[in-house]
């Protein structure tokens, strides 16, 4: 593999379409992150964080998936 290494080691590589609106949202929270701080936090790595938090513990992950099937009976 050429170019950048990998911040992470033992990764996939995913690709996520968010809305403009969205984006700039997720930047603006970054750079209060970063200002917050003082490293410099990217939008990407803040995802990486949510994700993270989410998903982090089986019982969570659980919860998120009772909660959006629970949803999906209402649409």
């Amino acid at each position: 593999m050429k170019g950048r290494p990998r911040k992470i080691k033992d990764c996939t590589i995913v690709s996520v379409h968010v809305a403009q609106k969205d984006w700039d949202q997720i930047k603006d929270l970054a750079t209060a992150e970063s200002i917050h701080t003082g490293m410099v936090i990217s939008g990407q790595e803040l995802i990486r964080h949510a994700i993270k938090f989410t998903y982090g513990d089986n019982e969570r992950l659980r919860e998120c998936f009772r909660r959006s099937r629970a949803a999906a009976r209402y649409i």
